[in-house]
């Protein structure tokens, strides 16, 4: 299978690099200043257990000269998909299957959706994905893995390797990328319901990341506080009913954030560490984009509401 990774982060860094020790030939489509770097230094790994391993995928900004692949995975976090676009036409042939890494409530969610398909504004304001990418084409995936990006050619894997997958719109097959990533590594699936794994890891970034914003503090932090128990089970009450609404309910709550507090190494607050690092947070896929299908749905969701007005105002000082 002919598969290239837009891309160079943290999970589609991992993507690449574990394809990539495993033997299989895998683009990784970079630009820039990035591209020179992992051409020159590799890019590094440093696993659970503390050791990094080094390896040397193929780094290009030339897609023109990859053409046509079997599936393409976009690990772009959405804020910044419209720059690499541009990339993509060079790489499609007409069975091309767009993977696309999903970090919050992706831009397809309301594909296939009756009269809410429409696009969704917190997410992809003027519609150029919406309308660019055809639904048909795009594989959900959605990861469980928490990785760290130290610099451009440094990864540091903290734990997880849950990746779920299934079709955006259409009937498009997965089995063969789950034999794909599974041959990485990867502890991959075929989703039933791709969209109700969107909802499942939704909860984490909400309840740890946008909350551990608010607060300053940790995950273990945030479970240790009886104070916050209200809010965080209003939280998990508040996403199933959004989640019910859509007719893709939620199979993860309050005992998964329990027992994910106690593991540091299977989950990363992705937005506190963005924002520590100076990187575009995730904010509208993960606080605006829910709210945004609340709204359609008439969902009330107050919680979530207070929640993102805190957060929007401890970014903007």
């Amino acid at each position: 299978m002919r598969i290239a990774v837009i891309g160079a982060g943290a999970i589609g860094g991992l993507i690449a690099a574990r394809l990539t020790a495993a033997g299989l030939p895998v683009p990784l489509v970079a630009r820039r200043r990035t591209l020179d770097t992992l051409r020159r230094e590799g890019l590094s790994v440093e696993g659970p257990a503390g050791r990094p391993v080094t390896v040397r995928p193929e780094v290009t900004d030339d897609t023109l000269a990859l053409g046509p692949q079997d599936a393409v995975v976009l690990a772009v976090p959405a804020p910044t998909l419209p720059e690499v676009l541009e990339l993509l036409p060079p790489l499609l042939g007409r069975e091309t299957r767009l993977v696309v890494v999903v970090g919050g409530v992706p831009w397809w969610f309301p594909a296939g959706n009756g009269r809410d398909a429409r696009p969704l504004a917190s997410v992809d304001p003027n519609g150029l994905l919406w309308n660019a990418i055809p639904a048909e084409r795009i594989i959900g995936a959605v990861p469980r893995m928490a990785v760290e990006r130290r610099s451009a050619t440094y990864l540091r894997h903290l734990g997880g390797l849950r990746l779920a997958l299934g079709p955006a719109g259409g009937s498009q097959e997965v089995g063969d990328l789950v034999t794909l990533f599974g041959a990485g590594g990867f502890n991959a699936v075929a989703a039933d319901d791709i969209r109700a794994e969107v909802w499942d890891a939704l909860l984490p970034p909400l309840a740890f990341g946008a909350l551990g914003i608010a607060s300053g503090l940790s995950a273990l932090e945030i479970v240790g506080r009886v104070d916050l128990h209200p809010t965080l089970e209003a939280l998990v009450r508040e996403l199933a009913g959004l989640a019910a609404a859509f007719g893709h309910p939620m199979t993860v709550g309050l005992d998964e954030l329990w027992t994910l507090a106690q593991q540091p190494g299977r989950i990363r607050p992705d937005l506190t560490a963005d924002l520590g690092a100076r990187r575009r947070a995730e904010l509208e896929a993960v606080l605006d984009a829910p709210l945004e299908l609340a709204a359609r749905a008439s969902v009330p969701m107050p919680t979530l509401n207070t929640l993102r007005a805190l957060v929007r105002t401890k970014t903007q000082r």
